[in-house]
């Protein structure tokens, strides 16, 4: 009886344990997609046009690696892989399309505050990634340019992700607000000639990111 009443308790211990102390790792990843439509009006002698064009797509994913260095706060690492699809120009009836393929080796940190002790957390954090791409530009005569993407310096920093915890080893997130800023160097297809390009993204509620993890 004494053996099912210890077998018991540990087994509550267990199920009320909260993934935020030092020491405890977690795997995971987390599927991001943002998309929909730019709509424009002009208005000329009282008459209005109306043109609506398909603003641009993003899709990530993101697996990682979690460690709590101390209490609350966690370091990551992971690999990160974002499609982005923008339109450029509308020629013939026709829309053309810039699309960017980047994969950089990820770092992060989180910083976890209870919400709800042990079901809810507020998990504001920052995020760094290196690596290279590749841009393709669709053309007019329907010839696709590519040109390699050598550097890729992203930062981020989600203000508005939480996490809700319905067992002690599973945490499903979700972040509704990140602000983004992305530093890349772009191959002009001439010899010794680099083009460089800087994106500034900020983001509320522009689409989905949620990602699930398991800890141990």
């Amino acid at each position: 009886m004494k053996k099912l009443l210890l077998i018991a308790a540990f087994a509550a211990a267990c199920t009320t344990m909260s993934a935020q102390h030092k020491g405890e790792m977690n795997i995971g990843g987390s599927l991001g997609f943002y998309g929909g439509r730019s709509t424009s009006s002009v208005t000329v002698g009282g008459s209005t046009t109306s043109t609506s064009t398909p603003a641009g797509t993003v899709l990530e994913l993101n697996p990682e690696f979690g460690y709590f260095l101390i209490d609350n706060l966690e370091l990551s690492v992971g690999l990160d892989y974002s499609m982005s699809r923008e339109a450029t120009e509308i020629t013939d009836n026709r829309t053309l399309f810039s699309s960017v393929n980047v994969a950089t080796l990820t770092l992060g940190a989180s910083y976890y505050i209870p919400l709800v002790e042990g079901k809810l957390y507020y998990t504001p954090g920052v995020r760094f990634g290196f690596g290279g791409g590749s841009r393709v530009q669709q053309g007019s005569n329907q010839n696709d340019s590519t040109r390699g993407i050598p550097f890729v310096f992203d930062f981020r920093a989600g203000l508005g992700s939480v996490e809700f915890r319905p067992s002690a080893r599973i945490g499903i997130s979700v972040d509704i607000l990140d602000i983004s800023v992305m530093y890349y160097t772009v191959d002009s297809g001439y010899d010794n000639i680099k083009v460089s390009s800087t994106l500034f993204d900020a983001g509320f509620n522009y689409g989905l990111s949620a990602g699930v993890k398991y800890y141990f």
